[in-house]
């Protein structure tokens, strides 16, 4: 004899099975997140390193015969800034990528755990590693604290998610502007003085 479709069972699966799925990309998301920040330091490294080469060598070979030097501090000043804020969109971004994935999660807990006090409102739940009786106002009662938990979990993430894109999009601005404002003074700083 074939069981007979029961829909709220179908819902319980599905919300399961979502929030299976958030927490599977959560523990993915996390793994690729520290492998782009170690490519993003060597990156920085090299770019600072390069700059900070070319503008020593350059004032190096000019010697005493340097004209403008306030440029030069001016251009180090700015790519100081630029990187600075490169890490901080770096590690700003870091925080918003997680603070995503956790939002998500936390929407499915709060989903399932809806889903779940309506499987405890119909009352014909039978526990299935317990030989104790069903009590509905337990259930009930630990499903509206674990969904109070979750739902202060799930606006946590997203003020978490809406500040650091804030500072992502602030942060990649900064960077911007000041490298071309560095590289700018250093441009100018190397043809006053060749």
């Amino acid at each position: 004899m074939a069981t007979p479709h029961n829909p709220l069972a179908e819902k319980v699966k599905n919300t399961a099975a979502k929030l299976d799925r958030r927490r599977q990309v959560a523990n993915k998301t996390s793994k690729q997140i520290v492998a782009r920040r170690e490519a993003f330091f060597d990156r920085l490294a090299l770019m600072n390193v390069g700059a900070l080469t070319f503008s020593v060598t350059l004032a190096g070979r000019l010697g005493t015969n340097v004209h403008f030097p306030k440029t030069l501090f001016c251009a180090w000043g700015f790519l100081l800034l630029a990187a600075g804020a490169c890490l901080l969109r770096n590690l700003s971004h870091q925080h918003y990528q997680i603070a995503d994935v956790m939002t998500d999660m936390a929407e499915s807990e709060v989903a399932y755990i809806d889903v779940g006090h309506e499987v405890i409102a119909t009352g014909n739940v039978m526990y299935s590693d317990s030989s104790e009786p069903y009590d509905q106002n337990r259930e009930a009662t630990m499903n509206r604290s674990n969904r109070e938990i979750w739902k202060k979990a799930l606006e946590k993430h997203q003020r978490i998610e809406t500040r650091s894109w804030k500072i992502v999009i602030g942060s990649e601005w900064v960077a911007g502007i000041a490298m071309l404002l560095g590289f700018g003074f250093l441009i100018a700083f190397a043809l006053r003085n060749l």
